[in-house]
């Protein structure tokens, strides 16, 4: 049977999600208490303070540090403890959260801290880009450019997604690229390339219904350009697990991807932004996170 995390260390994003983080040390407090758990909190304070307050826990013999926030919180923790003992734990309150997602994280809040306590950790891959880790998604084309926008916009949430989704693909215009996937080589214009580690990107939206995150390999979802009057079925399929049927998608599962478009531009990490060269290397080690699961 295995061990389950004695010594918690909770990292809470402030500016994470839609709603106040004032109230999270107390629904903490409440769940734990009688656990006889140990824990503590921390702020984050910067960009990047998530990754050093996750490798001070880990120097602290925590036995799990748990992200308290959206994927790009979870992705900055998860950064820091790549390769090391503790876990990562999720309690999701981004506007996507499609790691906590694709691992059954429970959304609400009070179940998500209650989790953590059934959990035990198992390991999972992780994926890199250009050298930069991402354990969900990572991609170029369109939903590159929707991570770009959606973070500049000054209200989050779903319906602020969906109305960037709505606004940016009436103009937006298709590049080439050219492929090798495992040394395959493929030339095609595409509307997005999209690098699954995990099932979907947030919110139910599942790019690779059919990924796994302990298999080894990346699902290259790779979808060609294709009419408005497909946009309905493709939302359809999206949101019902069924994409990998839509007629302009193709997904194939590779180690190493490497990718020549047509100029540097927007790159996205776990729904982060990131602007990028036009060559990007993309590659998978197994086995290289520990996370809280049941």
């Amino acid at each position: 049977m295995k061990q389950k995390p004695e010594r918690f260390f909770f990292i809470i994003n402030p500016i994470a999600g839609v709603r106040s983080k004032e109230d999270i040390p107390r629904k903490i407090k409440e769940v734990f208490s009688g656990s006889e758990k140990y824990y503590e909190i921390a702020f984050t304070k910067f960009k990047g303070h998530a990754t050093e307050l996750a490798q001070e826990a880990v120097n602290n013999n925590f036995d799990a540090v748990v992200a308290v926030g959206g994927d790009g919180t979870i992705n900055e923790v998860a950064t820091g403890l790549i390769g090391q003992t503790p876990a990562l734990g999720i309690i999701p309150l981004g506007s996507g959260n499609g790691l906590a997602r694709h691992l059954k994280v429970p959304i609400h809040i009070q179940n998500s801290i209650k989790y953590l306590l059934d959990s035990a950790p198992v390991s999972i891959d992780h994926c890199r880009l250009n050298n930069l880790p991402f354990f969900c998604t990572a991609g170029v084309g369109f939903d590159a450019l929707i991570g770009k926008v959606f973070s500049e916009q000054k209200t989050r949430g779903f319906s602020t997604y969906l109305k960037t989704v709505i606004t940016e693909y009436k103009s937006y215009k298709c590049e080439t690229y050219k492929i090798s996937l495992d040394g395959k080589e493929i030339e095609m214009e595409a509307f997005l390339l999209s690098f699954a580690n995990a099932s979907q990107y947030g919110n139910n939206v599942f790019i690779a219904p059919q990924a796994s995150l302990q298999d080894g390999y990346i699902d290259v979802c790779m979808m060609h350009p294709f009419p408005s009057s497909s946009l309905l079925n493709l939302g359809f399929k999206l949101f019902t697990k069924k994409v990998n049927k839509f007629h302009y998608l193709d997904i194939i599962k590779a180690k190493n991807i490497e990718i020549e478009r047509e100029s540097s531009g927007p790159v996205h990490l776990d729904g982060e932004p990131v602007y990028m060269d036009s060559r990007l290397k993309i590659s998978i080690v197994p086995n290289s996170l520990r996370v809280l699961s049941i």
